[in-house]
C-alpha cells in the first residue's frame, strides 16, 4: 500500500470534515453539542449541504494529485472566503436577538480552525 503524504492525509481529513458539515447541514444536525433548530432553513441548509459536496470534490481530487498547485490554491482561495465571510456573519449577525448566543462561539471557533488548517496547508504544500 502507498504511503500517505502528511499533506494528502490533511486534504482527506478537510474531506471528511465537510462530509459531517454536509450532513449536519442536510439533516439540519449541529457537530457542536448545542443547537437551535429555528436556525435551521431547509432551503438555505440544503445549499450549504451541496457546498459542503463541492468542496469534498476539490479536497479529494487535490488529495490524488497533490503536486497540483492550482488545486491547492483553489483550496486555499476557498479557505480564505470562508474566513473573510465567517468574519461578517460575527460582526453583521446578532445572535443573542436570534436566541442562539453559542452560534457567535461556534462561528469563532470555526473561523480559527479554518486559518490554522489553511496555514497548514500552506506549511506542507511548501514541505511537498
Amino acid at each position: 500500500m502507498k504511503k500517505l503524504h502528511p499533506l494528502q492525509t490533511l486534504l482527506i481529513l478537510g474531506a471528511i470534515y465537510f462530509l459531517i458539515a454536509a450532513y449536519a447541514h442536510f439533516f439540519g444536525q449541529t457537530i457542536f453539542p448545542f443547537y437551535v433548530s429555528k436556525l435551521y432553513t431547509p432551503y438555505h441548509d440544503t445549499l450549504l449541504a451541496l457546498c459542503d459536496l463541492i468542496f469534498i470534490t476539490i479536497f479529494l481530487t487535490a488529495a490524488k494529485n497533490p503536486h497540483n498547485n492550482d488545486m491547492l490554491n483553489v483550496i486555499l482561495i476557498g479557505l480564505l472566503l470562508s474566513i473573510v465571510f465567517n468574519f461578517g456573519i460575527i460582526f453583521k449577525i446578532d445572535f443573542v436577538a436570534l436566541g442562539s448566543p453559542e452560534k457567535l462561539f461556534q462561528t469563532k471557533v470555526e473561523t480559527a480552525l479554518a486559518a490554522i488548517y489553511a496555514l497548514s496547508i500552506l506549511k506542507l504544500k511548501r514541505l511537498f
